[in-house]
């Protein structure tokens, strides 16, 4: 994955191809989505705000993830391993693999990444950012209330597991607290975030 080129300011919210996180100072732009690549990959362009934290520390149990500096300094974990990477250095994050990021600069990050294979990524980030610009959940994205989480969780369970937790126990918690969220009214599907 090369060739990104630095965009000095990230594109409008307004752009129907943009996901934006203004808690969590994140910004993504679409490039290539599940439709247009048969579901083989998701691209994007994600930008991070000076002194803005990415999600925690995360497993995506089905995908692979690569990440490559267009502009600014990337701080990775991945696997235990620590790193800051500079402008066209990248990073590919197997599947299975505990990982994290955040922006490691005194300045703007900018970010070309891709997930293979797809799934349902432009789906959940489009879900939780948005519950996140309405207060709903952290910056990062992540509902507090755990009757929201969820069911939210269940739907995208082959996409995303905390890593400091088992998952069966994430499993179990999953499987006990959806049908109370499901009863009291929060579902896993939020169509009013993914109108575009």
């Amino acid at each position: 994955m090369t060739g990104a080129q630095a965009v000095t300011e990230p594109p409008s919210p307004d752009d129907p191809c943009v996901i934006d996180c203004p808690p969590s100072g994140k910004r993504v732009r679409v490039l290539e989505s599940a439709t247009d690549t048969d579901g083989r990959r998701f691209r994007f362009d994600m930008w991070l705000l000076a002194d803005s934290h990415g999600p925690m520390l995360h497993v995506h149990p089905e995908q692979d993830e690569d990440l490559e500096v267009v502009s600014g300094r990337l701080g990775v974990v991945v696997d235990g391993d620590r790193r800051v990477l500079s402008v066209g250095e990248s990073v590919t994050i197997p599947k299975g693999t505990p990982h994290r990021f955040w922006n490691a600069g005194p300045d703007a990050l900018h970010v070309v990444g891709e997930v293979r294979p797809a799934l349902r990524t432009e789906e959940f980030m489009r879900v939780t950012y948005g519950l996140a610009r309405d207060g709903y959940s952290t910056p990062s994205g992540m509902p507090l209330n755990p009757f929201r989480l969820a069911p939210l969780i269940g739907r995208y369970d082959d996409m995303l597991y905390l890593a400091r937790v088992p998952v069966w126990v994430q499993k179990r918690g999953v499987a006990l607290l959806s049908p109370v969220g499901r009863l009291l009214g929060y579902d896993s599907v939020y169509l009013e975030y993914l109108r575009r």
